[in-house]
């Protein structure tokens, strides 16, 4: 089987720790899996199958990319799917336009090649659960802390599914002016 790949930002280990600390004090049975705190990320474009064997010339475009190094911030807690079942559980981010401006460049850079990127709209979000385990629907709120953190750079993971980390990074691409002290905070 062909390896899938995306694109996106890893988040802090200092943030994941808390967004999945959070998470395991809502004592969460509706859904199959919990995502690790070593695979949070932020989708910034979803590739899936290596089709036309063009991962080589992705990770070349990727390093055309120039943008500033942004803080991003976590607002709260959403789902996608019906939302007494949802499909995922998510910690929402609040809007940004220099993230906004990542994806939108992450996106223009492949176009040229053959990889059909997903077309959804992007809604920036860092999965917390997924997988709708059955059983009664539920009308819980779930709430986590109001956290930001420095975007410093991206990436090109491979997803491996049966190894931890289950998403691997085979390429890094620094952002410009990243700060050397500030990663994350809870606020």
């Amino acid at each position: 089987m062909k390896p899938h790949y995306f694109i996106g930002i890893k988040i802090p280990k200092d943030i994941a720790g808390t967004l999945a600390t959070e998470r395991e004090g809502w004592q969460l049975q509706s859904h199959k899996r919990q995502t690790p705190a070593q695979d949070m990320h932020i989708t910034l474009l979803f590739i899936g199958k290596d089709v036309h064997s063009e991962i080589d010339q992705v990770e070349k475009l990727l390093g055309t990319i120039k943008q500033q190094a942004f803080t991003v911030s976590i607002n709260g807690v959403k789902t996608f799917g019906n939302p007494s079942t949802p499909r995922i559980i998510y910690a929402s981010l609040e809007t940004s336009r220099e993230l906004n401006e990542l994806q939108q460049q992450v996106h223009k850079s492949v176009e040229p090649l053959q990889i059909k990127p997903d077309p959804k709209k992007f809604v920036p979000h860092i999965t917390l659960a997924s997988r709708w385990a059955g059983g009664e629907p539920t009308e819980r709120q779930f709430s986590i802390a109001t956290m930001r953190f420095e975007v410093t750079e991206f990436s090109l993971f491979r997803i491996a599914p049966k190894e931890m980390p289950r998403y691997q990074k085979i390429a890094n691409y620094p952002l410009e002016n990243a700060s050397t002290t500030f990663k994350g905070e809870c606020l």
